[in-house]
């Protein structure tokens, strides 16, 4: 006789290993749907305060964009009022701007070519694959490997 519920106080009953299984199936199904419904409702409401964050976001840099525009012909303006043709104005102004935005683009060309892939990442996701596939790899990373083997860092458990 089993007894189906964690209570020692109430009999046992009689069921057979089917019927257990079948139980534990359809509770295990019950509590993956609730889980299941519980992230949509997580998941929606998350999904519309990013919405109101995002229409936020935008309005606010139209907002700058049109004030940097006008801030732009303010500082042309004032190379006019300073003597300067207003043509060479706006050609200084221009220029200043095209001068820094190819030193920003430099600076990100320099930081993407020393971008490295994440290679511990790819070779464990790539060896996951493979299990599931059925195959083995031979240089996989297992859990034995040390942080010191696989980043080349050497780190402390302890406190000092």
């Amino acid at each position: 006789m089993i007894n189906t519920t964690n209570d020692p106080s109430t009999p046992p009953t009689q069921r057979s290993i089917g019927e257990l299984v079948q139980s534990i199936r359809d509770e295990a199904l019950g509590v993956v749907h609730h889980e299941i419904d519980i992230a949509k409702k997580e998941l929606t409401a998350l999904g519309i305060k990013v919405g109101i964050i995002a229409a936020c976001a935008a309005v606010l840099l139209f907002l700058l964009l049109s004030a940097w525009v006008m801030l732009l012909f303010a500082a042309a303006s004032g190379l006019e009022a300073a003597g300067i043709p207003a043509w060479g104005a706006y050609l200084i102004v221009a220029g200043v701007f095209i001068l820094l935005g190819a030193i920003a683009g430099l600076i990100a060309f320099l930081v993407v070519r020393r971008l490295k892939a994440p290679e511990t990442t790819i070779e464990t996701a790539q060896s996951a694959v493979q299990a599931v596939q059925g195959k083995r790899r031979t240089a996989a990373v297992s859990y034995d490997d040390t942080f010191e083997e696989l980043y080349g860092k050497q780190v402390s458990a302890r406190s000092e």
